[in-house]
């Protein structure tokens, strides 16, 4: 599962890069905003969610130490096996989520130089 859809993501990012060599300024531009947008959309409540389902999952157990949200990533080893699943499907959506923020920021970014260049 995991595989397809890392591959899927492969697909989506060089249709992308495609677009972007073809695509007008003005495209660029509105695109790269409205896929950051999206990526803020569901990123957002999607990191929320994981933050919140940690938080339970590590206190449940006792071991949720002080600061623990500033590296989540490092508590992983802490959370008991049948907490690991929903855990991890909203960490990897809500860093998917940022992955297209920054496609979304990449693609403005070239738009604006796009503009200027002209």
């Amino acid at each position: 599962m995991i595989e397809s859809l890392i591959s899927l993501g492969l697909v989506v990012l060089f249709c992308v890069v495609g677009w972007a060599f073809v695509a007008s300024a003005e495209s660029l531009l509105w695109g790269g905003i409205g896929l950051a947008v999206f990526g803020f959309l569901y990123g957002i409540p999607a990191a929320v969610v994981y933050h919140w389902l940690l938080y339970r999952s590590l206190v449940r157990i006792d071991r949720l130490p002080p600061r623990w949200w500033l590296q989540p990533t490092a508590l992983h080893d802490r959370i008991p096996p049948e907490d690991r699943r929903g855990v991890f499907a909203w960490g990897g959506i809500g860093g998917s989520g940022f992955l297209v923020i920054v496609l979304g920021i990449v693609l403005t970014s070239i738009g604006l130089w796009r503009t200027l260049a002209v």
